[in-house]
């Protein structure tokens, strides 16, 4: 796996852990709404059946819960590797920052390049720099501190 398909892992399971309350909050509003039957006799659609709903919603945040303690600890190791290539690379302080503003906190390109005080081309070229750094060391060793870049 290289280092960018790490990262890309944990910024997904961020967003996944992100977008969880969102998710309940919509399967709650469908609960809350009543079908409506036009047909003479009562007989409702039986598309919407509440208990199925809630049923749905509650296997949702089950599994979450189950999940939850997973995901967090992928994001806790990948933050783990950003400290290790911020200790390792005490020259190239912005590449554990970089990849941990962009993969983990989810930043864009631009976003990140004003968090880091650099032009955007340089931010592109920080986080390329930290990936291959990652890719030349392994990512293991990275989350030790191990290995220095040489200075560019």
């Amino acid at each position: 796996m290289t280092a960018e398909e790490y990262f890309e892992i944990a910024r997904d399971t961020v967003r996944r852990i992100e977008r969880h309350p969102y998710m309940v909050q919509a399967m709650l509003s469908r609960e809350t709404c009543k079908a409506q039957s036009y047909d003479s006799i009562g007989h409702g659609s039986g598309s919407t059946d509440a208990r199925t709903l809630t049923d749905s919603r509650m296997d949702m945040e089950e599994r979450f819960r189950r999940e939850r303690a997973d995901m967090l600890s992928v994001v806790e190791d990948a933050r783990a590797v950003c400290r290790g290539v911020r200790a390792a690379n005490p020259h190239h302080s912005l590449w554990g920052d970089a990849l941990e503003l962009y993969y983990i906190e989810d930043m864009t390109i631009d976003t990140l390049a004003c968090a880091l005080y650099i032009s955007r081309s340089q931010a592109y070229i920080e986080l390329q720099r930290a990936l291959e750094w990652v890719d030349s060391v392994g990512i293991a060793r990275a989350k030790d501190g191990m290995g220095q870049a040489a200075l560019f």
